[in-house]
């Protein structure tokens, strides 16, 4: 089951983080997964509250051939960012502050996808797959 949340506030950023959370445990993350992915939705959301005003975030439950995850989709409504992959590559480089964040979000999660168009907003796609299956424990 999918949930859209809206952004607007940093309070709505408080909201996120406690569903995503019950949704990675219900779906059996480990805490340590459940916060790493709950730092990177945060991150994406503060993002958006930051420098586009407004966006959303889905969050649903994934399967693909059998594996079981938790994928993100965190759009604003805001100017786009230029050189996305600039920023990305810069951000390797200690001190370049621009950026970090969403390295941060691309190295805690297993998948990352971003896509920017200028004037109209950015769209951040990321999962995170169970390490497990529930099957293999027993």
């Amino acid at each position: 089951m999918s949930t859209l949340i809206p952004i607007k506030t940093e309070s709505d950023v408080v909201t996120i983080r406690s569903m995503v959370r019950e949704i990675a445990g219900g779906l059996g993350f480990d805490e340590l997964d459940q916060s790493r992915i709950v730092s990177s939705v945060s991150e994406l959301a503060l993002n958006v509250v930051h420098h586009a005003d407004e966006g959303t975030v889905l969050v649903e439950p994934v399967n693909r051939e059998g594996r079981q995850g938790i994928r993100m989709v965190v759009r604003d409504f805001g100017p786009g960012m230029e050189e996305t992959e600039q920023i990305l590559r810069m951000s390797e480089t200690p001190s370049v502050v621009e950026g970090h964040g969403l390295r941060q979000v691309r190295d805690l999660m297993d998948e990352f996808i971003i896509q920017t168009v200028n004037g109209k907003g950015t769209c951040v796609q990321v999962s995170k797959w169970l390490t497990h299956s529930t099957t293999e424990i027993e």
